[in-house]
């Protein structure tokens, strides 16, 4: 029997089904169902997914737009050109979803794809969308890594540059909005992933002090003293 045949006798689970073909399940109704281990690259256009779950499946190239997604949920599932244009996603929600090995996240608005970012990771590209245009996005999900890439890009702005470019006030603005949240985790955050970075040179920490301000310059000034990296003041 088909899916179809199989979901109108009552079937609401599936399990290691394959269609790569380029097979079509369009305007059907498949809801309150679940689909696990299956490998789909198939057009499900216009068809109501309400309430199904899609389980460690492959779903490359599938095409989901138009569809009814509410409240559905992909969890662990390979995303790899997955169409969902148009789709009604109140609700939808993508658990450890990949695509192209980077987890990413359903826009609500938008209906795309997205790279999952950490919270910090988003706020700084938001920020500083300078950083943004020319970060590899590559580790949107693990703020250490990107804070040591803007750290790098940073001194490269600093060292390269006579004056002090809108780059830097710009992440520097950031780095006192960011410490003024008297928030120990960010605070490391900063001194590991940004100004280790920066103790290095003399420039780079003459600027420092000059922009930080208040908490987030004494922070600063400490480690740069008394931290593990052998800085030039």
């Amino acid at each position: 029997m088909s899916i179809i045949e199989e979901y109108n006798a009552g079937y609401r689970f599936f399990i290691n089904l394959e269609f790569d073909k380029g097979e079509k399940l369009n305007r059907q109704l498949l809801s309150d169902s679940i689909f696990e281990n299956c490998c789909f690259s198939v057009d499900f256009s216009q068809t109501d997914f309400t309430n199904t779950k899609f389980t460690n499946c492959n779903l490359k190239c599938s095409d989901f737009s138009g569809c009814n997604l509410t409240n559905t949920t992909f969890e662990n599932c390979s995303l790899e050109s997955t169409d969902f244009k148009n789709a009604r996603i109140y609700g939808t929600r993508l658990n450890n979803c990949h695509c192209y090995g980077q987890v990413v996240t359903l826009n609500t608005s938008t209906g795309e794809l997205e790279t999952f970012k950490d919270s910090l990771v988003n706020e700084l590209y938001n920020n500083v969308p300078e950083f943004s245009k020319v970060a590899e996005h590559l580790n949107d999900e693990l703020p250490y890594i990107v804070y040591e890439e803007l750290s790098t890009k940073l001194f490269e702005d600093i060292t390269t540059n006579n004056g002090t470019t809108n780059f830097t006030l710009k992440c520097f603005q950031f780095f006192n909005l960011l410490g003024d949240r008297n928030d120990e985790n960010i605070d490391n955050l900063l001194v590991v992933g940004v100004y280790e970075g920066l103790y290095a040179n003399k420039k780079c920490n003459d600027i420092a002090l000059q922009l930080l301000e208040g908490r987030n310059k004494d922070i600063y000034e400490h480690w740069m003293i008394n931290g593990s990296i052998r800085a030039d003041y």
